[in-house]
């Protein structure tokens, strides 16, 4: 099974001009623990999660840019993505080795295409795993 018959396609996701307050607000009021940052063109730049959010308001304030806080969010180079035919498998794997929450889907040139969470491997895992138009974390 291929991820882009599984990922979740409608993906929340920040972008580089929102605020920290903005970014805390879209992942606490959809229930999710973290998200892709994208640029204007939807390519993936970065990741926030909800302990990253926690430190950038502490450290930065509320009212700084998401752009102004990239240096201190993972790189691109260190985030782990997959395309949209990788395998289960691919996915499993990498959530059984690393200690991640989501695994961000990209086309060739870095643009989201999608995002598998750990509950996306676990409905599977379970035989429900009909659910990849959901909006996930």
């Amino acid at each position: 099974m291929n991820v882009k018959n599984f990922m979740t396609s409608e993906v929340h996701k920040v972008t580089l001009d929102m605020t920290v307050r903005k970014a805390i607000v879209l992942l606490t009021s959809n229930k999710i623990s973290g998200a892709p940052i994208v640029d204007h063109l939807q390519n993936v730049v970065s990741v926030v999660s909800e302990g990253n959010l926690l430190k950038l308001a502490a450290a930065k304030s509320l009212d700084k840019l998401i752009s102004d806080c990239l240096n201190q969010l993972p790189k691109t180079s260190s985030l782990i993505t997959l395309s949209t035919s990788s395998s289960f498998a691919d996915v499993y794997r990498l959530f059984l080795s690393n200690p991640i929450h989501r695994i961000i889907i990209t086309d060739a040139n870095g643009r989201l295409q999608g995002i598998v969470s750990r509950s996306n491997v676990l409905r599977i895992l379970v035989g429900n795993g009909g659910d990849s138009a959901k909006t996930s974390e």
